[in-house]
């Protein structure tokens, strides 16, 4: 297609402009954070620790037994309860730490301009909008970098403009925006980044760069604690090449010290909160909630129509299909992330609630976007070499597939999908309504939330 003719002769530093802007343009005419809906639902949990902190100053969440404003605190404080009726905050405090910066420029704006500074008026969910943007901006930057490396620039073009406007990491920049997923995301591309480079050159800096960024990535999500498969499987895809690896990193025994040092110490605020919360150093604060490795929900997670990856975000079967390119022509990641990418799918999909409640699309996947990169665009370098008739299938294939995307974005912001109850019939009817059918209830099946969280079917 024309369209990609001549991106060779493009920057690929504009797809952050395009992004920057873009998503910039969307936010200012949704304009969330004056209906006061941002800090909300899961991120509500995420930022409590920020409030409580430094507004109520007490961590131990004891004022939520106060009756005065209860109804006010109760709305922004989803605490666990343990057994021992301690309020614990359910998520860890990753993303509170990746907030605070613009948490404090809030908190400061508010005072200097008469805001109500608690926490929780307007300039606060305004920048916990915009702090998505700016993470995941960070973290494009650096798959830019990455992808640069072994692509050509049309296939970094490509590839990243796929990701951003092909999938359903554009809800989560936008009417999504204060959700872990794009930091996630951003933090996994600058692992992925600094290991490629410790790999290049064993200095101090990248290792201690891996492992502050793999503490902080397993602080927010600890099964993205498999990002450092990775780190030790990079190179190796064979038992001789897995000799050689053990090898190199006895070699460089004080590099992966370090690492696991940096790693601890990022965790370590945690541990000593929980301890003084609760007493003890390691707890499940999710009270009442598990994985249920027995029974994983794999083929519902990738092809339901309540929310199959593969069905709302059908973009990214290119990048399964990229794994055997991968292999072929960037053997180095083949092994690893290939065992990573069954892994991680087989432990997000083993979780109780598999389908992650009210959101578009498997949400829990676009945190590993960035790996997920590497094989989409050794597809795109094989089709660039293919027949002109299949570039221009595929090419056109690629740019439904982003209307697709941007269209189905709308519609899970005016609720025309359905959160969390689609079926094959009400997607079908949704299918390119803009506007919800009134109707709409009866093609609907609502998920029953007790029943998964013991274990069985929902229905």
């Amino acid at each position: 297609m024309n369209l990609f003719k001549n991106i060779k002769q493009l920057n690929t530093r504009w797809v952050l402009v395009i992004t920057l802007i873009s998503v910039t343009w969307v936010n200012f005419n949704i304009t969330r954070w004056q209906k006061g809906n941002i800090i909300n639902y899961d991120v509500i949990s995420y930022y409590s620790y920020l409030p409580a902190v430094f507004y109520e100053h007490d961590l131990s969440l004891s004022f939520l037994d106060d009756t005065i404003n209860s109804t006010i605190e109760q709305r922004y404080y989803w605490p666990n309860i343990d057994a021992n009726g301690n309020k614990i905050i359910k998520v860890g405090m990753g993303m509170a730490i990746t907030y605070l910066p613009f948490f404090g420029a809030a908190h400061v704006y508010s005072k200097l301009f008469n805001e109500t500074a608690d926490g929780f008026s307007e300039p606060y969910h305004f920048a916990i909008q915009f702090a998505s943007l700016f993470y995941f901006l960070i973290g494009l930057f650096y798959l830019l970098r990455i992808l640069k490396m072994y692509y050509t620039k049309k296939v970094v073009f490509i590839t990243s403009l796929s990701l951003i406007f092909g999938t359903n990491v554009l809800y989560y920049l936008t009417n999504g925006a204060g959700m872990a997923h794009p930091t996630d995301f951003a933090l996994i591309a600058a692992f992925l980044y600094f290991t490629i480079k410790w790999y290049q050159n064993q200095t101090l800096k990248y290792a201690f760069a891996i492992g502050l960024v793999g503490g902080l990535i397993t602080l927010i999500r600890p099964i993205n604690i498999l990002v450092f498969i990775i780190f030790f499987l990079c190179n190796v895809n064979s038992i001789k090449e897995l000799t050689e690896k053990i090898k190199f990193l006895l070699h460089n025994y004080l590099h992966v010290i370090l690492i696991i040092i940096c790693g601890i110490l990022i965790y370590l605020p945690q541990l000593i909160y929980w301890k003084w919360v609760s007493g003890n150093f390691f707890i499940n604060s999710y009270v009442g909630e598990q994985f249920y490795f027995n029974n994983p929900h794999i083929i519902d997670g990738l092809f339901s129509f309540r929310k199959g990856w593969l069905i709302y975000t059908p973009i990214m079967g290119f990048s399964l299909i990229g794994f055997y390119y991968l292999r072929k022509n960037n053997k180095p990641f083949f092994t690893a992330l290939l065992l990573f990418t069954i892994l991680y799918l087989y432990i997000v999909f083993s979780w109780w609630c598999w389908w992650y409640g009210g959101s578009f699309g498997q949400r829990a996947l676009i945190d590993i976007y960035p790996l997920l990169a590497l094989p989409f665009a050794a597809f795109i370098s094989h089709i660039q070499s293919s027949k002109k008739i299949i570039k221009q299938v595929i090419y056109s294939l690629i740019v439904l597939m982003i209307l697709l995307n941007i269209f189905q974005t709308m519609q899970a912001k005016w609720n025309t999908i359905h959160f969390d109850s689609m079926t094959k019939e009400a997607y079908f009817d949704a299918f390119l309504r803009l506007t919800k059918n009134p109707e709409r209830e009866k093609f609907l099946k609502h998920p029953d939330y007790e029943k998964a969280k013991q274990g069985i079917d929902e229905y």
